[in-house]
């Protein structure tokens, strides 16, 4: 038989400040560990900073998404200029920044 007993809750806990001690040991095992497992440590630092970094990315995407759509969309009616619209002297070869130009 169970008891539908329900026990109070307790007070929220305050987060203890650690002595200086007590950070001094934290700081040097830190450091021994460091030293033991540097390839281990520096491995999981980059493949942090890089899904962060990707996340960034795609957050930062994902927010100028919608302008970059609206600001540079291309209206269909309007059609851009072609090759035999242009002028003929620039399909001639007389354009100096073909290569047949520079050449001749």
């Amino acid at each position: 038989m169970q008891s539908n007993i329900s026990l109070p809750e307790s007070p929220p806990q305050l987060k203890r400040a650690l002595t200086e001690e007590t950070m001094e040991k934290n700081r040097e095992r830190a450091k021994l560990y460091y030293l033991n497992n540097r390839e281990k440590v520096l491995a999981k630092m980059k493949t942090n900073y890089a899904k962060k970094r990707q996340r960034q990315v795609e957050e930062h995407c994902e927010k100028y998404r919608d302008f970059l759509v609206n600001y540079f969309h291309i209206d269909p009616i309007i059609s851009l200029p072609t090759q035999e619209a242009l002028p003929e002297q620039e399909t001639m070869g007389n354009d100096p920044l073909k290569l047949s130009f520079i050449l001749n």
